[in-house]
């Protein structure tokens, strides 16, 4: 039997204390004279104890329970149709060295195997099935086969590992995650890619948000952008439909990265919405047909919209502000200035005609505040009120739909619970540097993020001036939404909104917007963001009144547009109507056949959930027993939710990440035949041929140290030491 030590201190440091204990014992025979039985029986109970402390370990064989389990994980999802092993494609040629007969039979002969087959999940598979054409799936979600194989590998006795077979085209995060819970489980990951580089070849249509806004009649311009993958020096025709009709087609040229600003101008209806689609035929080599078109929903949002704007510390972004919603004629604004206690200069912007006055023309009676849709506020906005006036916009909000937005931050000093009770956003103290806004994924689809330029919105955003800065938050209440963040982790809130009552209250929490509307050379997207940002925000909040003029029933969808893997989720609210009573329907239109739902109740409204559906646009119906309207209706998109193929190059570089961060290697295809031994290298370069077992924590080694104990008493006691 082989034996080592395990010491749970430093070896020095108990070298140390032994030499001290020994040499201690020795002094004190010595100044005594007498003794030296006891002191020899002494110095052996040390150094006994000290050979404890070391820890002694028995080194003995590891047992083995048998074979040990190995899992193959077979990637068997669309981009394994791709043909670039040989003459074959990925899944054929895969599957042609795992079920060749020598290689098939040595891994039943040293493992117990389990093949499984995944796309989104795993599940089991016999090896013939992977001769028979298998109908691919539209993911290969590695991340989580991988970590669900690991987990259960690390409970086995004995395992190999998990097998990967895979081009390493992963459609969902998470990878490298579970690769590193395969390390923390001991299970190392084999991987063997299959393929090679693929050009890509991919037309796209991208817009900023499914849902554009504007005034009743009023010009609109839609805004797509296309972007052309491995088609250099190309044009394309993109069309622009209206429900069937083409409204306009074009030839489109991409710049040398690849994109192209796609444009139209059309009129808002005088009511409702109306379904605008981008869309640019397939290529015949294209890899991925499902992102070749964007619908864009245009809903009118009635004919102007009254601004009040209220500033107790004027600045430049509330002048740029008033300028640019002056300059549009579907817009009415009075800004009111507060100088100092005594002065006041407010500015009227209406019907094209412009008045100045020295004087506070803040309401201050219900009348004259309904007469606005929208108030602003700037810093030292508490100025301008009292507890009358704290009542009057607390009814506007929460009774008439008025909407609130707090334009610079903090909009007041100290603490001013009259206005901090409309606030989505917890301040903290101080303030945040220079910054630029990150959308969350709650703005992706808001209209007020349509900025009109080209490219995504990361990008335009990227090309905007930064802004100077913000306060710092906490992070916001617990029924709002954050639309957007600052591009630094640890930044503040930016942007978020809350429902109170019927109405908004946004807060924007940054200075320095005006830097987009101080149009430069060559920044003419800076100028023309800066109005439609305004411009959309304004439209969004009037529009977001939950019941229309005259209704006590509405509808709200989550979202205008969907994945093919999400559920479409709708609210319907109600008011004046006898809920015990009311049993609405909802009705999906669009598919092969309609799906009718019944909302179920939640708290105060009825929620209702259908799908998910396949790509293409749909029409709900919201059917009432009660209440008016008797029928409402919306249409929402569904846009695929795959990018299977959208790259089809194998990532190798992903697959070695996988094996050395877990721990295994990875294989070429004559390893496969040979992964034993391969196995048997890494349980010995681990030391996991042995296993530990202490050699001191026994009855054989406990007696003689009591007996030299017990020795060492009774011969003090009899040299008269004790």
């Amino acid at each position: 039997m082989n034996w080592t030590f395990a010491p749970w201190w430093s070896t020095r440091a108990i070298a140390v204390l032994a030499a001290l204990l020994v040499i201690l014992a020795v002094v004190r025979c010595w100044r005594e004279r007498r003794g030296f039985g006891s002191t020899f029986l002494r110095v052996v109970t040390l150094l006994a104890l000290i050979a404890l402390i070391l820890n002694p370990q028995a080194l003995l064989p590891r047992e083995n329970p048998g074979k040990p389990k190995l899992i193959a994980l077979f990637d068997t999802s669309d981009s394994m149709a791709t043909r670039d092993v040989g003459n074959d494609s990925r899944f054929a040629g895969a599957a042609r060295m795992l079920t060749n007969s020598a290689t098939w039979k040595r891994l039943n002969e040293n493992f117990v195997l389990e093949l499984r087959r995944f796309e989104r999940d795993a599940r089991p598979i016999e090896p013939q099935q992977l001769t028979t054409a298998l109908q691919l799936g539209d993911a290969s979600d590695i991340g989580a086969v991988l970590a669900t194989a690991a987990s259960q590998q690390g409970e086995e006795k004995s395992q190999a590992g998990v097998l990967l077979i895979s081009d390493g085209r992963a459609t969902a995060p998470g990878v490298l995650d579970a690769a590193q819970l395969a390390l923390a489980r001991s299970v190392p990951v084999w991987t063997l890619c299959v393929g090679g580089a693929v050009p890509r070849h991919d037309l796209s249509i991208e817009t900023a948000s499914s849902e554009a806004l504007a005034f009743r009649g009023a010009e609109v311009e839609l805004v797509a952008t296309l972007r052309a993958a491995g088609y250099p020096n190309r044009s394309f025709k993109v069309e622009v439909l209206n429900g069937d009709k083409v409204v306009e087609g074009r030839e489109v040229i991409p710049a040398t990265n690849g994109t192209a600003r796609v444009s139209v101008r059309v009129k808002a209806p005088e009511s409702g919405e109306h379904a605008y689609t981008f869309r640019v035929p397939a290529e015949p080599d294209e890899s991925d047909t499902a992102n070749n078109e964007r619908t864009v929903f245009l809903r009118s949002v009635g004919e102007k919209v009254r601004v009040l704007i209220a500033e107790g510390q004027p600045h430049w972004d509330t002048k740029f502000l008033v300028q640019s919603l002056k300059r549009n004629p579907h817009v009415d604004v009075t800004a009111v200035y507060r100088l100092n206690a005594n002065r006041h200069v407010a500015v009227v912007s209406t019907a094209g005609t412009e008045t100045r006055a020295e004087k506070d023309l803040f309401p201050r009676t219900a009348d004259a505040l309904n007469a606005f849709d929208i108030i602003v506020l700037g810093r030292g906005a508490e100025a301008f009120f009292d507890a009358g006036t704290e009542q009057l916009l607390t009814d506007f909000v929460s009774k008439r739909a008025g909407s609130v937005v707090f334009a610079r931050g903090k909009p007041y000093g100290g603490r001013y619970q009259a206005l901090a009770k409309f606030e989505p956003i917890a301040w903290g103290e101080g303030s945040a540097p220079t910054l630029r806004l990150k959308p969350t994924d709650a703005a992706r689809d808001n209209p007020i993020f349509d900025l009109g330029g080209n490219g995504n919105l990361d990008e335009l955003l990227d090309r905007l001036p930064a802004l100077d800065q913000s306060s710092v938050t906490l992070g916001e209440k617990p029924l709002s939404v954050v639309l957007a963040t600052s591009a630094n982790p640890d930044g503040p809130v930016v942007l978020a909104y809350q429902r109170y009552g019927q109405g908004k209250a946004l807060s924007l929490n940054a200075s320095g917007l005006w830097r987009w509307a101080f149009r430069e050379a060559g920044q003419e997207e800076s100028e023309t963001a800066y109005s439609r940002f305004w411009l959309s925000l304004m439209q969004w909040l009037i529009s977001g009144s939950q019941f229309l003029p005259g209704a006590d029933v509405s509808l709200t969808s989550a979202r205008r547009y969907y994945t093919s893997e999400q559920p479409l989720q709708f609210v319907i609210a109600t008011r004046n109507v006898d809920r015990s009573a009311y049993q609405p329907k909802l009705v999906v239109t669009g598919g092969e056949r309609p799906v009718e739902v019944e909302p179920r109740p939640r708290g105060e409204m009825f929620v209702a959930e259908a799908g998910p559906f396949a790509p293409g646009t749909y029409r709900v119906s919201l059917r009432n027993n009660f209440g008016k309207p008797a029928e409402l209706s919306q249409n929402v998109a569904v846009v695929s939710a795959s990018v299977e193929k959208r790259e089809l190059s194998a990532d190798r570089e992903l697959m070695r990440q996988i094996a050395e961060t877990s721990g295994g290697a990875v294989l070429n295809p004559d390893d496969l035949g040979r992964l034993d031994e391969v196995v048997r290298k890494w349980d010995a370069a681990r030391q996991l041929a042995h296993r530990q077992r202490p050699i001191w924590d026994r009855w054989s080694v406990l007696v003689p140290m009591l007996a030299l104990l017990g020795g060492e008493w009774w011969l003090r006691r009899r040299e008269g030491l004790l």
